[in-house]
């Protein structure tokens, strides 16, 4: 019951793409989130036996930021994306947004204290709250920002 609650208060004070003001998100959502046809040119490389329902619209999304690889393994240097379940050790995923890597946070509404520390870390100037996943990164040329945009899986 709390999950229906959480996903229709998200629907409902989320923005489509023209509620979006960062051209860096709003191509994102433009070309790939709200774009049924978008089709991921680059393979991407998921974690073994990662099995999550918007598999697809993730791997599109990293395809179009072409990113190659994703990890669930923090300590693994050579990969551009992390996925994280569960937020444990803030201070570690700080560091990794700190020196350029991407972190896919697993449902950030059953975790949501955590995610607002990490969101209210200065290092993390780009949030997107996709409600079932969430990105966390750091753009150098971009104010903080956080968005929440609509996704229908």
């Amino acid at each position: 019951m709390r999950y229906l609650f959480n996903y229709i208060y998200h629907f409902l004070i989320s923005n489509s793409r023209h509620g979006t003001h960062s051209p860096f998100v709003y191509a994102l959502a433009e070309k790939v989130i709200y774009n049924p046809t978008f089709k991921s040119k680059n393979f991407v490389e998921f974690p073994e036996g990662f099995k999550v329902k918007y598999y697809s619209k993730l791997k599109n999304i990293l395809s179009f930021w072409e990113i190659e690889k994703l990890t669930d393994d923090l300590k693994e240097n050579d990969s551009e994306a992390y996925w994280v379940k569960n937020i444990q050790d803030q201070e570690e995923l700080i560091s990794l947004i700190d020196s350029g890597k991407i972190l896919i946070i697993h449902e950030p509404y059953k975790q949501i204290k955590k995610w607002k520390t990490l969101i209210s870390n200065e290092e993390v100037t780009v949030s997107i709250n996709l409600f079932h996943f969430g990105i966390l990164l750091k753009r150098e040329a971009q104010r903080k920002e956080d968005f929440l945009l609509r996704y229908l899986n």
